[in-house]
């Protein structure tokens, strides 16, 4: 261990005493600050503008390190790095070779083994150089947030350690191969860049797929300066560093033998091999072990979640990705592209079930009224297929006919989407991809399936015999979006809900099993048979939707009067330059933000970026509610309007009249008029949940207006889920910790004066005084 530690220090006085070393120190102390300043102040701008701005500033310390998804700046540390250890490496041993140095170590009582430790050790004490530099910024940041995530910190620190003491055993093999400092660095860069981009080569050739993958050295540090550590990676590193450490050794104790070309060849591959079953056993998923060290768990599934996934322990689960040409988003599916979208989609779920089996299925289907056939007149449906697998470099003998897919599952019953069905013990259900800017399911979406597979989803009745609004009919009127569109990410089919529509004539009674019954303006008076069964419902404590109409208020009337409700006389109106006279916008009561933790962090996150009057529910047509509590109800509004902006217009008005702006009478009345309420009470064992609304069209697509003042298409998710009494949709919520600074951007002027120039100052003279003693003696 003496000559180990006696070859580092020669090493290290080689390294300090030289200009170049400390030239790169200082050099590096400056872009890793400039990179860092272009990060913070990005968000710190953000945080000070407040408003909508703050929605990005969400866990600082990951954004600002690097979350996979912002360029923190970490990257910009190891592109600079990239570039640095090639000349820091290039000459430990080649700079032996050349000067002839090299057969003087032959000779001496040092094994070969020792030399190469010695001068990796080397290297590994200038990383830490390189590690206190990075430190400094840590101190900035941490002075500079108002709760840094410390965990997150030094796990970013304990990942790029591994990275350079990765690149320092590449660089030192490859300065053994030549006597040429500078070939030697060449040489470097360009083994440096192979690792970091092999997992992207070959990713077409399905036995060269998960190999190049598991090399990527890009793909592993990313996922430890993320904060997201795992046994897998960690050993990755550490049989790099130990391969590239034997090879060098091998190379070096060849040129003391003479030996044949096979034998040389052999010991390598050797190595080869041993490294290859080392990495294979580790990167199993059995064998794996994860730890998430940031504070807030942000690349770990919510706990609500896992014990989902715990529940799952009776045989693997199998997922299926099928992939239609036909459709957007292709090149996102294909081979190439598998590795990383199980990573990315599955990964957080395979840490908790080793067992999940993953395959995908490419096929072709499209209806005769799909666009393609328009754009490609005179094709078939094979050779429109054909090129688009053509334009992301597969064959069409890749995928799946019509006929053929269709023996493994139903696609026109997806729309012919990119969708996942899941399959556990005999029950299977579909995860979609969306038309959003996410486009990939979340964990609400991924934790709604898993739960479907483990209970029995809610099941919400839609009564149609009075010729009520339903969930399946795409009509406008209807609640197909609410309800059942598939690639709406909000829509309650997304979120683990399934649907009936139901005849009270076909059924002797109202099945209590149901999560809620749905009545949404009935059109038509209820036989006196109908309205006995939905009443025995009722007084059994089975849960209800109400849904009516202002000029339909005397069909709903025999329900609403067994509940002590009913429709105030009149029309709520909203003089608008933008919108009709009846389309209205009531605020969310405290009550209605609160059905769920989801539907209370959304709000409070919505208040925050927009203020509290943004809360609102756009309305078509809606009259006031009037309610008296009975039999044992409690009532709380959800909706209420707003009592400067709307009033009730008792007197009668035309149609063609609401399209304009509505000017005051003297008989309008006003106030603060609730649109919708929430009745609860204990009857019979069960806590009985009913929702009543005086507008029937605001759960229609056509009221999901994307704009900020209105959140109607988010409502539902919320309204409905209650009557899963906590399971539908899943609370998949992490804490928030982390999103605040506790300095204002002129702070930061201070801190570039230590970083960017007392700092390097004191680096240059200490270097100074060290080169200047070393030159006179």
């Amino acid at each position: 261990m003496k000559k180990i530690l006696h070859i580092t220090r020669t090493e290290l006085y080689n390294f300090y005493y030289s200009p170049i070393a400390w030239s790169m120190l200082v050099l590096f102390m400056v872009l890793t600050c400039a990179d860092y300043f272009s990060v913070v102040q990005k968000f710190l701008t953000f945080y000070e503008q407040g408003g909508p701005y703050l929605e990005f500033t969400k866990y600082l310390t990951d954004i600002i390190i690097d979350d996979g998804r912002h360029p923190g700046y970490f990257v910009k540390i190891i592109s600079n790095l990239y570039i640095f250890f090639p000349l820091l490496t290039m000459g430990l041993i080649s700079r032996e070779i050349s000067n002839g140095t090299m057969k003087l170590l032959y000779s001496s009582p040092v094994r070969i083994s020792e030399i190469v430790l010695g001068k990796f050790l080397a290297m590994v004490a200038f990383t830490f150089s390189l590690i206190v530099v990075i430190l400094f910024t840590y101190v900035a940041l941490s002075m500079s947030l108002s709760h840094p995530d410390y965990g997150h910190m030094i796990a970013a620190l304990v990942g790029l350690f591994l990275v350079l003491c990765a690149y320092a055993a590449i660089g030192l093999f490859i300065s053994s191969l030549t006597s040429y400092p500078l070939v030697a660095a060449i040489i470097t860069f360009a083994v440096f860049a192979l690792f970091s981009r092999i997992g992207g080569l070959w990713q077409d050739i399905d036995w060269l797929r998960n190999i190049t993958y598991y090399l990527n050295l890009s793909g592993k540090s990313d996922q430890l300066i993320n904060g997201f550590t795992n046994s897998r990676d960690i050993v990755y590193f550490l049989i790099v560093i130990a391969t590239f450490l034997i090879f060098t050794v091998i190379k070096i104790k060849s040129g003391t033998e003479s030996i044949s070309v096979g034998k040389k060849i052999l010991r390598y591959t050797t190595v080869v091999l041993m490294a290859s079953v080392l990495g294979y056993i580790t990167s199993r998923p059995a064998l794996n072990i994860y730890h998430d060290a940031t504070e807030d768990q942000l690349y770990t599934i919510a706990p609500p979640t896992q014990k989902m996934v715990s529940k799952l322990n009776d045989g693997p689960l199998e997922i299926t990705a099928y992939v239609n040409a036909l459709q957007f988003r292709l090149a996102s599916f294909v081979p190439a592209q598998q590795n990383n979208l199980i990573a990315k989609l599955f990964e957080p779920y395979i840490r908790f079930k080793s067992d999940i089996k993953i395959k995908f299925v490419y096929y072709y289907n499209a209806d005769s009224t799909n666009y393609w056939f328009k754009l490609n007149p005179g094709k078939s449906i094979k050779e429109i297929a054909a090129i688009q697998a053509g334009a992301v470099s597969m064959s069409i003998d890749q995928f799946l006919p019509p006929a053929e897919v269709h023996k493994l599952f139903n696609v026109d019953k997806e729309e012919n989407r990119h969708f996942f069905v899941l399959k556990y013990k005999g029950k299977e259900t579909v995860v979609r991809t969306f038309e959003d800017i996410l486009f990939w399911p979340s964990e609400n979406e991924m934790a709604a399936a898993i739960n479907r597979l483990i209970s029995t989803p809610p099941k919400i009745a839609f009564l149609t015999d009075e010729l009520e609004r339903g969930p399946f009919s795409l009509q406008t009127r209807d609640y197909n979006a609410l309800a059942n569109k598939l690639d709406l990410r909000s829509s309650l089919i997304n979120q683990g809900f399934d649907f009936e529509a139901i005849s009270l004539k076909n059924i002797p009674a109202i099945p209590l099993s149901y999560a809620a019954l749905t009545i949404a303006d009935p059109r038509t008076p209820f036989t006196a048979e109908n309205l006995q069964k939905i009443n025995a419902y009722i007084a059994a404590g089975g849960n209800l939707y109400l849904g009516s109409e202002p000029d339909r208020k005397h069909i709903i009337k025999p329900i609403f009067d067994g509940l002590g409700l009913s429709l105030r006389e009149g029309m709520l109106v909203q003089s608008s330059d933008k919108y009709s006279s009846d389309f209205i916008f009531s605020r969310l009561t405290d009550r209605a933000k609160n059905f769920s933790p989801r539907s209370k962090r959304f709000t409070e996150e919505q208040i925050t970026y927009y203020g509290d009057t943004t809360l609102r529910i756009a309305m078509s047509g809606a009259s006031a509610l009037n309610y008296e509590e009975k039999d044992g109800f409690k009532i709380s509004p959800l909706f209420t309007t707003d009592p400067k902006l709307c009033w009730n217009r008792v007197a009668p008005i035309s149609s063609d009249s609401l399209s304009l702006k509505v000017k005051e009478l003297p008989s309008d009345e006003h106030g603060r008029f609730v649109t919708s309420l929430l009745m609860e009470r204990k009857v019979n064992e069960r806590e009985q949940r009913i929702i009543v609304a005086s507008d029937a069209d605001y759960l229609t697509g056509a009221m999901f207006g994307d704009e900020p003042e209105r959140y109607n298409k988010f409502y539902p998710a919320w309204c409905f889920g209650y009557f899963s009494y906590g399971k539908f949709p899943a609370n998949t919520l992490h804490p928030e910790t982390d999103n605040s600074f506790k300095i204002k951007v002129t702070d930061l002027g201070i801190q570039k004066i230590f970083l960017f120039y007392l700092i390097p100052g004191i680096i240059i003279v200490i270097a100074s005084i060290i080169l200047i003693r070393r030159k006179r003696k």
